[in-house]
């Protein structure tokens, strides 16, 4: 489990990301604690997802614009309390060299929420007031949900 706080405003993340893997330009994982945010800031041209975040809590992701990255805008993987709103993910495309089974299809999408691994648990997520734009796959995908009051 780590330990703090960040907060990122009005700030341009460019030409992040590492090919083929998990390491985006951006990435929140093993947060748990107190809050942290990013806001009105622009992550552009990666080779790899825009953010991740995994097995992280307290997170507000406001008002952002990402583009340009491979296959994945935003994910979010078995997390909690985890708030995306007013953000504008586009132009999400495919990988360089993905080598997945015949006739699998590659998971490109901007919006990817508890959805990518099957299984993942995640509460406490609110997507609102976003915008999904040029992704071959999928613009939103959302996982499993839970009956509210259930958690």
């Amino acid at each position: 489990m780590r330990y703090g706080q960040t907060i990122i405003d009005s700030v341009e993340i460019h030409n992040c990301s590492q090919t083929d893997t998990f390491k985006s330009a951006l990435r929140f994982e093993g947060v748990s604690e107190l809050w942290s945010s990013v806001s009105n800031s622009a992550l552009h041209n990666g080779n790899a997802w825009g953010v991740y975040i995994k097995s992280a809590a307290n997170i507000l992701f406001k008002a952002n614009v990402i583009f340009s990255f491979k296959p994945i805008g935003l994910g979010v993987l078995t997390s909690k309390n985890i708030t995306i709103d007013g953000n504008v993910v586009g132009y999400v495309d495919k990988r360089f060299s993905f080598t997945g089974l015949r006739n699998l299809d590659d998971k490109e999408g901007s919006f990817s929420i508890c959805a990518y691994f099957k299984g993942d648990k995640c509460s406490g997520i609110s997507v609102i007031n976003n915008i999904a734009s040029g992704s071959p796959y999928s613009g939103f995908v959302v996982g499993v949900g839970y009956n509210c009051g259930e958690e």
